[in-house]
């Protein structure tokens, strides 16, 4: 069941969204610059699975009585890289105490404990995106064709978004994303 809201009853709510940061995000100051550049509030949070999400704090007037996360909703995982998303899709290689060596699927892992989340995104600091895989503009051996081959299948699989971005346009893809799944979620 969703609850009517009016233009400034949404607006109101906006004010009480949170962007949820994952804590062990690495290079991320870029994004939490343009947050508290644009007055936008987020909180920097342990997830489960993705980098980013998003919370309404406590506004029983419009309600919530509670803090509400939407991390069951919404999942966005974010790359900083051709590079880094490669790794994260073919496992990066780990020698085991016994000499043995391995590649840990971390993020396939991910992909699946977050298979049934509704919403879900992989955004890559890459502006020329696909274009790019397909010229290797990636510093490592992984082939071209089995990479996007590799991108098309999760895509597939997981119901995964893939988009993207330039560098200083990912905090607002960021935001934008969490404000769009909130506007879906509610009615205007």
């Amino acid at each position: 069941m969703k609850q009517h809201y009016t233009k400034k009853q949404v607006e109101e709510l906006l004010s009480h969204m949170r962007i949820v940061c994952q804590t062990n995000e690495q290079v991320n100051g870029h994004i939490l610059r343009w947050f508290d550049e644009h007055d936008i509030r987020y909180v920097q949070r342990s997830l489960r699975d993705g980098d980013y999400s998003f919370m309404i704090k406590s506004c029983p007037e419009l309600g919530f009585p509670l803090d509400t996360y939407f991390t069951d909703e919404l999942f966005i995982e974010r790359k900083n890289s051709l590079q880094e998303l490669a790794q994260s899709l073919y496992g990066q290689k780990k020698t085991r105490s016994n000499g043995k060596t391995e590649y840990d699927d971390a993020f396939l892992r991910e992909l699946k404990r977050a298979i049934n989340k509704p919403h879900k995104y992989l955004l890559v600091e890459q502006p020329d995106g696909w274009d790019g895989i397909l010229s290797h503009a990636y510093p490592n051996h992984y082939d071209e064709k089995a990479f996007w081959g590799a991108l098309h299948k999760i895509e597939t699989v997981y119901g995964l978004r893939v988009k993207y971005l330039d560098r200083k346009n990912m905090a607002l893809e960021i935001y934008t994303i969490c404000k769009c799944i909130l506007e879906l979620y509610i009615d205007k």
